[in-house]
């Protein structure tokens, strides 16, 4: 049998590796504690979970919801734009998604043709490049530092790169670094994609996670031209990755080219869903500062632990993660499988974010307080 050969030249999906992994040793009986998805343990809140049960009293529930999503949803995404980020956006610039993922992968061929070059900074979600080949786009990787903060270095992309991309996703807040952008960034790096016809995308899974005292910011702050397109999620801030719910604003021309796709391979997601994240996004600024003092403090308690135990980490501002240096005299592989052998406990290698990212491992905070402390603690002093 002939299997389409683009597959071959992506990797399974290092998360899902890990999940398996982890499945067989709880299968074992061994106690495992799983710092390596980023799947929020928090509870929905009651007030969204009440809402999308009165929506099945509503007449057509059960039918095809409208391909671009419910207008009322869409509604409340513009008026969320207006009220955080001062952002005014028409009916025409917001687009709902089957979960962030979904429209990520439509992105690619809406945007680019076979053989066009899509900017991919690194390290970063896995996702923006296994899309990028499934499509026949090719991936230019450029290197992410952390003494720049891991903001990419534009001037370091070849011009016959530049001449030959159409689309640069950037992601921040950043999976997997919690770095954040500025104002200053965000300019920037928008003047250069407009100047060299590339559309700019913002991965904003993250916007609303950040440290207390950050404000957010939207790249479509600063996207005077409208240019620029950005994704948002339910799945984070709201706790809601199992409702696969999201959204793609900003340039007009991009979001036809992506609802032309939807409508030929899927019909939308099931409305009660999309009246749960209307109350979502409704909910006052009181409930996403109470989800972020809980991020805050888990990661003040791993950076004093990790610290304790000769972790040297990034000190971010953003995302529930912290971005971790694998200790001297180890290699990523042998660091994070000692880790779950001796330990129990699951991290992400670096390198599901890309080979630049070797020495490296993620830890996701997504556990209370307590699993938290009791799982690091387990380190050994290094």
């Amino acid at each position: 049998m002939k299997i389409n050969n683009r597959l071959n030249n992506i990797p399974e999906y290092e998360l899902s590796k890990i999940k398996s992994i982890k499945e067989e040793l709880i299968k074992k009986g061994e106690e495992i504690i799983d710092f390596g998805v980023g799947d929020p343990d928090l509870p929905v809140d009651n007030s969204i979970i009440a809402e999308m049960i009165r929506s099945f009293d509503k007449n057509g529930f059960n039918n095809y919801p409208p391909y671009d999503g419910i207008k009322e949803l869409k509604q409340g995404i513009i008026e969320y734009y207006r009220e955080t980020f001062g952002v005014n956006l028409n009916m025409n610039e917001v687009l709902i998604l089957i979960g962030s993922k979904e429209g990520i992968n439509n992105l690619m061929p809406a945007v680019c043709d076979l053989g066009d070059y899509v900017i991919i900074p690194k390290p970063s979600y896995p996702v923006y490049e296994a899309t990028a080949k499934l499509w026949g786009v090719i991936p230019y990787k450029l290197p992410l530092k952390e003494n720049d903060d891991y903001l990419p270095n534009i001037k370091l992309i070849p011009q016959e790169i530049i001449s030959r991309s159409k689309l640069f996703i950037i992601n921040y807040p950043n999976n997997p670094t919690g770095a954040i952008a500025n104002e200053a960034f965000y300019k920037e790096i928008i003047k250069f994609c407009y100047n060299n016809e590339i559309i700019l995308c913002n991965d904003g899974a993250y916007n609303e996670i950040i440290r207390s005292g950050e404000k957010p910011l939207s790249v479509l702050q600063f996207d005077y031209k409208k240019n620029c397109i950005e994704f948002g999620t339910f799945s984070k801030i709201y706790n809601m990755t199992g409702f696969r719910i999201g959204y793609i604003v900003g340039n007009s021309q991009v979001i036809k080219a992506i609802l032309k796709i939807k409508t030929n391979v899927d019909s939308g997601q099931f409305m009660p869903i999309q009246y749960a994240a209307l109350k979502a996004i409704k909910l006052d600024r009181n409930y996403v500062n109470s989800i972020r003092y809980i991020y805050d403090r888990r990661i003040a308690l791993a950076e004093d632990i990790l610290s304790k135990h000769n972790i040297n980490f990034y000190k971010n501002s953003g995302t529930f993660y912290l971005w971790c240096k694998v200790p001297k005299d180890y290699t990523t592989n042998e660091f994070c499988e000692e880790l779950l052998k001796k330990s129990g406990i699951i991290v992400t290698p670096g390198y599901a974010f890309g080979n630049l990212s070797y020495g490296h491992f993620r830890i996701s905070l997504t556990k209370d307080d307590k699993i938290i402390e009791k799982g690091l603690n387990k380190l050994d002093i290094y």
